[in-house]
């Protein structure tokens, strides 16, 4: 492939963040049997649980 074509790959199969409502959408999916992805679940936007980081 061409530099131009794996540039515009990329951009478009980067992970977005998602919102808790969404992370929950996804969730119920993937316990319904839906397929993970091999990257992992995506970063959710505003998660309690993530520490700050250090500047």
């Amino acid at each position: 492939m061409s530099k131009f074509s794996d540039k515009v790959k990329s951009l478009f199969s980067r992970r977005k963040p998602v919102t808790p409502e969404d992370a929950a959408d996804i969730s119920d999916w993937v316990n319904e049997g839906g397929a993970l992805h091999p990257e992992g679940p995506p970063k959710v936007i505003g998660d309690p649980q993530e520490k700050p980081k250090a500047p």
